[in-house]
């Protein structure tokens, strides 16, 4: 029960955090996600089985506070969590050697998976896939939000680490 209350709490707080926090300190195109790369730490932390759940859970909850179609954070989020799971089973996952570049590839993949989702589904919306690669922003902009993924990634990635420590959370 802690642990649930903990992780909602958290969420929360960093779905606060993405909607009216990182708008203002940077602009809208290159600002991180902080909810995407909060989930990419969890399940790098507690795995599919354990946050597939909590996944589902933050999509919603993110897509109602963005007024966004519910099920598209849960799509994006889902595809996340799997990805990071196919690798993590076969691979190992620390803070050095190969398991630093894996975060780095996982960080680039969750972020082109959902830029792409949301211009899918704004092409829905719009009932055409005309221009649909004009819904990315420029390389350089998705580069910077790539850069802001990586800081916003490694942030989440050690408060949940310290978190789980200090109120011995386990798997």
């Amino acid at each position: 029960m802690k642990k649930k209350l903990v992780y909602l709490v958290i969420l929360i707080a960093t779905i606060i955090i993405q909607t009216s926090v990182l708008p203002v300190i940077s602009s809208a195109n290159t600002a991180g996600d902080a909810v995407l790369m909060a989930v990419l730490a969890w399940s790098v932390l507690d795995g599919f089985s354990a946050f597939i759940g909590w996944a589902i859970v933050a999509g919603i909850l993110y897509d109602l506070a963005t007024y966004s179609p519910v099920g598209e954070h849960v799509i994006i989020f889902l595809a996340v969590v799997y990805f990071v799971s196919f690798f993590s089973r076969r691979l190992s996952l620390e803070l050095k050697g190969m398991g630093l570049v894996l975060f780095f590839i996982f960080i680039f993949v969750a972020t082109f998976i959902s830029s792409s989702i949301v211009a899918l589904m704004t092409a829905w919306d719009a009932r055409t896939l005309f221009g649909y690669w004009k819904m990315f922003s420029s390389p350089g902009s998705i580069a910077l939000q790539v850069v802001h993924n990586v800081i916003l990634f490694f942030l989440w990635f050690f408060f949940l680490k310290k978190t789980k420590e200090f109120f011995k959370l386990e798997k």
